[in-house]
């Protein structure tokens, strides 16, 4: 990397070169192999970028349900090469109208009937497939399949049931299909998931009357019977995904954008607002501003979640980075809609401010924060790149971490998603380390931090993805990390 102090070495550039691929007609990366097959496949039947990063999301709501769904929501950033800046999606269901008052009297909780709200997602994919070529139908063909005529279920999937059994357990007390007998699915058994089938066919059949329908009735009546307090009049009021402004900034001498509130995006750049110039050890120097930032955010808004990601760019130049989300912990609300196989998100529950007065407070329809967020960034030259990571409240320091990097001069993205990480998620203001930081690294993180832990190369749970468009050298390239099981393709 030239101007930086870190190194890589050994196997490192084994893994750097490992995580990405290069292609001259598109790329894609998804955080389940099988679902990047499936966004490859859509490129090379035609499609664009958006039919792309589509079919693999619709897949990942199959293969990866504890962490996204049809009951969840979805940001997304899409810049094609002709266009000066990116343009931020933003599908992030809003607050019901009773949420205010069971805020008020201190009912609101981060899971449970309460915590859900008006999924965002559908309107989010929809508003994918309106920039795509093909039809809709055919990008949810492979999802639709897979339910219905099985899937391996992920190791990923059966360790985030682990921790959630209690949860689920809680409100499905007559079992649920992701518990057979009340036990976690063992990785590698055949699963099959008749109810998301028809709902993904109820999304293709009834586009953005799908909250209004059989789905959407469900889903109230499940809310309903817990004694949530989600509305049919909560779906009757439009549930939007907006195509905004990215917020922009600077990156040293480089454009910067990044997905507006209510997402992170806003911390981000606050976090590297003094990473103006090369600095000596800027992955290290950049974790007292992210810290400020985090604090910065928790005052204004709120929301430390998990989440997936895909990933696409296609031969015109077209970059589309989408990240969807259950929210935290991994099964969302805890309750499962059982005869379509939904997962409800707690968005509204985790993600507002009981405080009323707050600007994050639940005004009905209001979108609550998330740590949801993408980034893109111009140069050097003609070449753009893009990314993002799924992983909570570690999202935005992760991505501080890159983009740092970014600044110290390295561009290959392969050798961005390897590079060693640090993790900030202790609330006592400890780090984990990677190994792989050199010793000035490591002291600078010691001296602003209460303690640190060193594991092994890789050992955090990051899944970040970038994309890349050259066209001076006439290259797209995908990267996924080496650190989760997602997978990148190109052609």
């Amino acid at each position: 990397m030239t101007g930086s102090s870190w190194r890589l070495s050994g196997a490192v550039p084994v893994m750097a070169e490992q995580c990405q691929v290069r292609g001259p007609r598109g790329a894609v990366a998804a955080a389940a192999p099988a679902a990047a097959l499936v966004g490859a496949e859509a490129l090379r039947a035609g499609g664009n970028a958006y039919d792309a990063v589509l079919a693999a999301a619709l897949a990942e709501t199959v293969l990866l349900p504890p962490k996204c769904g049809l009951a969840g929501d979805l940001v997304a950033l899409a810049w094609p090469r002709d266009c000066a800046e990116p343009q931020a999606l933003l599908a992030i269901g809003g607050a019901p109208a009773g949420l205010a008052e069971l805020a008020i009297h201190g009912g609101m909780q981060a899971t449970g009937p309460g915590s859900v709200g008006v999924p965002g997602a559908p309107a989010g994919y929809l508003a994918l497939a309106a920039r795509g070529r093909l039809p809709l139908a055919q990008l949810a063909a492979p999802a639709i399949d897979m339910a219905r005529r099985g899937f391996c279920w992920s190791r990923i999937c059966s360790s985030l049931a682990e921790e959630s059994a209690e949860l689920v357990a809680r409100h499905n007390a007559a079992g649920t299909r992701y518990y057979p007998g009340g036990c976690v699915i063992a990785p590698g058994t055949v699963m099959v998931l008749p109810g998301l089938a028809a709902a993904l066919e109820a999304l293709v059949a009834d586009r953005e009357g799908f909250l209004e329908g059989a789905v959407g009735e469900a889903i109230l009546e499940c809310v309903r019977r817990h004694g949530g307090v989600l509305a049919r009049e909560d779906f009757s009021r439009p549930v939007h995904a907006e195509w905004a402004k990215a917020t922009a900034g600077r990156l040293g001498g480089r454009k910067l954008f990044v997905t507006p509130a209510p997402t992170h995006g806003a911390a981000l750049l606050r976090a590297l607002e003094s990473m103006t110039e090369l600095t000596q050890v800027p992955v290290a120097a950049v974790h007292a501003p992210v810290s400020a930032a985090v604090d910065w955010q928790k005052a204004s808004l709120s929301d430390p979640g998990g989440t997936s990601m895909v990933s696409a760019v296609d031969g015109e130049g077209t970059m589309v980075s989408v990240v969807h989300s259950n929210s935290f912990p991994r099964f969302g609300s805890g309750l499962i809609v059982e005869k379509y196989d939904l997962i409800l998100a707690n968005r509204a529950g985790r993600g507002f401010s009981s405080e009323p007065g707050h600007p994050n407070f639940p005004r009905a329809g209001r979108r609550p924060a998330t740590t949801l967020h993408a980034w893109s960034v111009a140069g050097p030259g003609a070449m753009r790149l893009q990314g993002a990571t799924p992983g909570g409240a570690n999202q935005m320091p992760w991505n501080a971490q890159t983009l740092a990097r970014l600044l110290g001069g390295e561009t290959d993205i392969g050798r961005l998603i390897a590079a060693p990480r640090w993790d900030a998620s202790d609330a006592a203001g400890s780090l984990v380390l990677e190994e792989g930081f050199e010793a000035a690294e490591i002291d600078l993180l010691r001296s602003s931090s209460q303690s640190c832990q060193v594991i092994g190369r890789w050992g955090l749970h990051s899944a970040m993805q970038i994309i890349a468009d050259d066209p001076e050298r006439g290259l797209l390239a995908a990267a996924a990390d080496p650190r989760t099981v997602g997978a990148a393709l190109a052609f």
